[in-house]
């Protein structure tokens, strides 16, 4: 019980900080909804085989959610990337969802 009165003395202005701005919001949903699926195939995750393998599916499904929150499709993005790259682009800031257009 002190541990928990201490982080909250600690934390208080941060924790309440939505009652002084209208900007912020109260709960989270927006994030479980865009982690729903991830949490969904944590289970099909057991059976990649290797450390890589799961590495390799976190970045894929980082891409993938990264694309649906600005809301460009994925295929799209991937098709540009890897033209981009066969091109022999480089410049790997330049050719993240975000810039890939620019």
């Amino acid at each position: 019980m002190l541990r928990s009165l201490n982080y909250l003395r600690i934390f208080r202005k941060q924790i309440f900080a939505y009652r002084n701005d209208g900007e912020y919001s109260i709960d989270n949903t927006i994030v479980e909804r865009a982690i729903r699926p991830i949490l969904l195939q944590r289970n099909r995750n057991m059976f990649f085989g290797s450390l890589k393998g799961i590495s390799n599916s976190a970045v894929c499904y980082t891409f993938i959610a990264t694309c649906k929150q600005l809301g460009i499709s994925f295929r799209y993005y991937f098709c540009r990337l890897m033209r981009e790259m066969k091109k022999g682009r480089t410049d790997y800031e330049n050719l993240l969802p975000k810039t890939i257009d620019q």
